[in-house]
C-alpha cells in the first residue's frame, strides 16, 4: 500500500454501509417516481404520448450527465490533468453510467411514433424537402445510429475504467499510458458522436428545422450537466463521511471554473444559433424560434437566457463563490435546473406543433408563420405543452436510478485511485 492510501481509514476512501443503504433508497424512489408517472400517463392523460415527453426531457438530463462526465475524463487523460486525480474514481463512475442511459432508451426507442412526426411516411410525403430526408430519418437507419451511439460511448467509458482497475491492482504506469493514448483521438470522435446524439434526439423532434449549431450547443449543454452534477455527488460523499480532507476549496475552486467556462460556451452556442438564423431569415430555420418567441412561450425563453445566462454569469464570476461548498452547491442545483428547462424548452413544443399538424393535414415547412398568433388565424402554442406533475416525476424517477447505478459502481472500490503517481499532486493541489 502507498503512503497516500496509509493516511486515510477505509471509512474516508470506501462507501460501506452508506452505500448499501443509499443505492437502496434511491433505487426504490426511483421506481416508485417512474411507476406513478406511467400510471399517469395512462390514467389520467389517457395516452402514452405525454409521458414519452416528459421522460424524453429528463432522460436527456441523464445522457448529459454521463457522457459528459465521459468526455471530461478523456480530456483528464489526454492532457494529463493532476488536480483532477482525486475525483477521477467518482467521474469514472458517472460516465459509465451510458450503459444504464442506454438501457433506459429503451422507452423512447419503443415510442418512437409518439415522439418523433418523421416515422409517418405520409407525413414525411407532404414536402419535398421533407421527403429527400427520409434517406437519413427513417426507422432502421435511426436504430443502427443509435446502437452505434451506445456502444461507443458505452465502451469507452468501461475501458477507462477497466484500465483504471488494471492500474488500481499492477501499479504500474502502462494502464495510465493506454488511457491517455486512446483518450486522445477518443475526444475527436466522441465529440461527433454526441454532437450526432443532439442532432438525432432533439432536432429531428422537428424534421423541418435545422441548425448546424444544434450539436454544439447540445454538447456545451451536456458538459454544463456533467460539470454541476461531478461536484454535487463530490459534496454529498464529503457530508457523509466519505473524501474528507482528500477533496479541498482547491478543488471545488477548479470544479467551479469548469462549470462556469462551459455554462458561458453554451451562452456562446445559444446566442450564435440564434443570431444565425435571425440574420439568415430561411423560412424553415426561423419556424424553431417563431414557435418559443411568441405568445406565452416568449416567456420561457426569457426566463430561460437569465437562469441559465444572465445570472450564474455574474454571480458565480467570483472565486470565493466557487471555493464556497454551500454556495457552489446551491449554484450546481440552479444549473441543473436551468439546464433541464432548457431542454424542456427544446423538446416541449415539438408535442403541441406535432400533434396539431397531425390533426390539420400537415402544416408545409416553408411557412412557419401560420404558428404566429391571432393576428394570422392561427392560436398561439399553450405554455403547458405537457404534464409537469410527469415530468417532474420523470426527472425524480430517472434521477433516482441514476444515483443508485453510480452507488453500484462505486461498490467494494476504493474512491480515490490510490496508486496514481499524480496522486499526492493531486492532494496537494493548490491555485494560484
Amino acid at each position: 500500500m502507498s503512503q497516500e492510501s496509509s493516511n486515510f481509514s477505509d471509512r474516508q476512501i470506501h462507501l460501506e454501509q452508506f452505500g448499501s443503504r443509499a443505492f437502496s433508497m434511491s433505487l426504490m424512489v426511483g421506481l416508485a417516481a417512474l411507476v406513478v408517472a406511467v400510471f399517469l400517463g395512462v390514467s389520467v392523460h389517457d395516452n402514452m404520448q405525454t409521458f414519452l415527453f416528459g421522460y424524453l426531457i429528463a432522460w436527456c438530463c441523464l445522457l448529459g450527465i454521463a457522457a459528459g462526465s465521459l468526455y471530461f475524463l478523456m480530456i483528464h487523460h489526454a492532457f494529463r490533468v493532476y488536480w483532477s486525480v482525486v475525483i477521477r474514481k467518482l467521474v469514472e463512475a458517472l460516465a459509465c453510467n451510458m450503459v444504464i442511459v442506454a438501457l433506459l432508451s429503451v422507452p423512447i426507442l419503443l415510442g418512437l411514433h409518439e415522439l418523433y412526426i418523421w416515422t409517418h411516411p405520409a407525413y414525411m410525403h407532404t414536402d419535398p424537402l421533407l421527403a429527400r430526408k427520409m434517406s437519413f430519418l427513417n426507422e432502421p437507419f435511426f436504430l443502427v445510429r443509435v446502437f452505434i451511439y451506445f456502444v461507443a460511448l458505452s465502451g469507452m467509458a468501461f475501458y477507462l475504467r477497466s484500465k483504471s482497475i488494471e492500474q488500481d491492482q499492477a501499479g504500474s504506469i502502462k494502464p495510465l499510458q493506454d488511457m491517455y493514448k486512446n483518450s486522445r483521438w477518443g475526444l475527436v470522435v466522441m465529440f461527433w458522436i454526441i454532437n450526432f446524439v443532439g442532432i438525432d434526439f432533439i432536432m429531428s423532434l422537428d424534421p423541418k428545422w435545422y441548425s448546424y449549431l444544434m450539436g454544439g450547443y447540445f454538447f456545451a449543454a451536456i458538459m454544463v450537466m456533467a460539470m454541476a452534477a461531478i461536484p454535487l455527488f463530490t459534496i454529498w460523499l464529503q457530508d457523509n463521511g466519505r473524501l474528507e480532507q482528500v477533496i479541498t476549496a482547491e478543488h471545488y475552486h477548479d470544479m467551479g471554473k469548469w462549470l462556469y467556462a462551459w455554462n458561458l460556451i453554451w451562452g456562446y452556442f445559444a446566442f450564435s444559433q440564434y443570431l444565425l438564423t435571425w440574420y439568415g431569415n430561411i423560412p424553415w430555420e426561423t419556424s424553431f424560434y417563431v414557435a418559443r418567441m411568441l405568445g406565452p412561450w416568449w416567456i420561457v425563453t426569457l426566463v430561460l437566457l437569465f437562469v441559465h445566462l444572465v445570472i450564474p454569469g455574474f454571480a458565480m464570476m467570483s472565486r470565493s463563490v466557487k471555493r464556497n461548498r454551500s454556495l457552489l452547491t446551491f449554484w450546481c442545483v440552479w444549473l441543473l435546473a436551468a439546464q433541464w428547462l432548457d431542454f424542456y424548452w427544446l423538446i416541449a413544443p415539438t408535442l403541441w406543433i406535432n400533434n396539431r399538424e397531425a390533426k390539420t393535414g400537415y402544416i408545409s415547412p416553408h411557412d412557419p408563420y401560420k404558428l404566429m398568433g391571432p393576428a394570422h388565424g392561427i392560436v398561439w402554442l399553450p405554455l403547458r405543452a405537457t404534464a409537469i406533475e410527469i415530468d417532474i416525476l420523470c426527472v425524480v424517477g430517472l434521477g433516482g436510478i441514476f444515483v443508485a447505478s453510480t452507488l453500484y459502481f462505486l461498490r467494494d472500490k476504493a474512491l480515490m485511485p490510490m496508486k496514481d503517481p499524480k496522486l499526492a499532486a493531486s492532494l496537494a493541489f493548490e491555485n494560484y
